[in-house]
């Protein structure tokens, strides 16, 4: 996210571009990130235009801010679960596992590569038959994303990126190629930024792509005292 200053929340909205190019109406999503007062992500709400809550994210981490568990709601209902396995350090992962909405383990993680920065780059997601689920081997600019190639179960790839990052390390373009079962779509976007608060956050992006406004995104900040 490339957060400056101790931000206690971010709501984004987005505004996608119609026919004519018009971005005056909010999409049906506005999403809240909720952070600690150690920068950590701790939970994440996406509504509707309601105000309706349609999905939850939440981060538990121990003391160190390493992520322990993580769980999905969506409607008010568990829809998965991931209990991750950290080293003695209490900062490198080396393993995960994954449940359903019933409580059942349907997967686990191995093979994990961490940062300095606690990101995991790289590894794999097995089925419970020990079979290859998913792979990624991702790359960061220190904690910036700048690309990277996954592939599903058969070893296609499924997503091949690259991000360009400007002088204030956020996104600039991004080309990305992703693949759905037999179907494969290319996207190329340029990112100008018309607002910063005085922290260094940017509060409007657009994102252009073929030429024409694509996306905006704007940002309103809460920060700690």
């Amino acid at each position: 996210m490339n957060l400056k200053g101790s931000v206690q929340s971010m709501t984004e909205s987005s505004y996608t571009a119609d026919s004519l190019g018009k971005t005056d109406k909010v999409d049906s999503i506005t999403t809240e990130f909720f952070f600690d007062d150690g920068g950590y992500l701790q939970k994440q709400i996406s509504k509707d235009q309601t105000g309706a809550i349609t999905e939850e994210l939440n981060f538990t981490r121990n003391e160190k801010g390493t992520l322990t568990e993580f769980t999905n709601v969506k409607k008010g209902k568990l829809s998965s679960r991931l209990v991750t396995e950290i080293a003695e350090d209490g900062l490198t992962y080396t393993g995960g596992r994954t449940f359903d909405s019933t409580g059942k383990q349907d997967s686990y993680y191995g093979d994990l590569k961490t940062n300095e920065y606690g990101i995991v780059y790289a590894g794999k997601q097995y089925k419970l038959d020990s079979t290859i689920k998913n792979e990624w081997e991702m790359k960061f600019d220190k904690a910036n994303f700048v690309g990277g190639i996954s592939k599903d179960s058969t070893g296609k790839e499924s997503y091949n990126g690259s991000v360009k990052l400007n002088d204030k390390r956020d996104a600039a373009s991004e080309t990305s190629t992703t693949r759905d079962k037999d179907s494969t779509k290319t996207e190329s976007f340029t990112y100008t930024y018309e607002k910063y608060d005085d922290k260094g956050n940017w509060l409007q992006r657009t994102a252009v792509k073929d030429g024409k406004t694509s996306k905006i995104l704007k940002r309103e900040f809460i920060y700690y005292k």
